[in-house]
């Protein structure tokens, strides 16, 4: 196992923690071994994704089958394992339940390009209705892998969001900046809906301009820092919501 790649894994749970995506102990982060593509580094069932330390960190084979460490795993290792059988580009998941994006998901409408974080989602944001409930069997995790296709972030209806990454850094900011695109929605909601929304066009510029590799890069450096720079205590549920 990559210490250093655990380290990241470790670090990407917290940044996730922060900005109130832990959900008591749900939620998931995984991230595929550098050393061996058919293995995935994993956070373990049982505890929050700001409990997370390196000697908790698990790994799995794509049948899910526990390979290393002791923890027990999610049963829902099949989001993770099924997107990385299917995408050899993608390189981290994340699955959690932020509580904007749920509800977001039971409204059916459009996911718009309101603020800036909406056009990272510009080019469409696919929804998964083939279930609310848990995806614990390979064929669930393939139904998500083709619901996914080429995106790079998916809402569960009813559930939570899976975004995919590069990197650790890429999938988890996506996942940061869904929960906020769907916040920030949902605050024109509430004010009788969005009556200007910027131009696919301009959308496409913004995400290059503002979310390009580089910027999702130094925006979770950012997000690491100030972690490290307060003090943690309790839980994170939905600390933001």
């Amino acid at each position: 196992m990559s210490d250093k790649v655990a380290d990241k894994l470790v670090e990407g749970c917290h940044v996730l923690a922060d900005d109130g995506q832990g959900d008591l102990i749900w939620g998931h982060v995984s991230v595929r071994d550098p050393a061996r593509t058919d293995r995935l580094l994993m956070k373990p069932a049982g505890i929050g994704l700001e409990e997370l330390s390196c000697d908790d960190v698990i790994a799995v084979d794509l049948d899910g089958e526990r390979t290393s460490g002791t923890r027990a795993r999610h049963i829902e290792v099949f989001i993770h394992t099924e997107i990385m059988r299917a995408r050899p580009e993608v390189k981290a998941v994340v699955h959690t339940h932020p509580p904007h994006a749920v509800a977001f998901s039971s409204l059916c409408r459009k996911l718009l390009s309101v603020g800036h974080e909406g056009s990272m989602f510009c080019d469409g944001l696919p929804v998964f209705e083939r279930t609310s409930d848990l995806i614990v069997t390979a064929d669930l995790g393939q139904a998500v892998a083709t619901c996914l296709a080429g995106h790079n972030a998916l809402l569960l209806r009813n559930h939570g969001i899976v975004t995919a990454g590069r990197s650790i850094e890429e999938a988890v900011m996506t996942a940061v900046l869904l929960e906020k695109a769907c916040k920030v929605q949902m605050l024109a909601e509430q004010a009788g809906g969005p009556k200007v929304t910027t131009t696919l066009e301009e959308a496409r510029i913004k995400r290059e301009r503002i979310y390009n590799l580089q910027s999702l890069q130094a925006a979770f450096d950012y997000c690491v820092r100030r972690h490290r720079a307060r003090p943690h205590a309790g839980c994170a549920h939905h600390s933001h919501g």
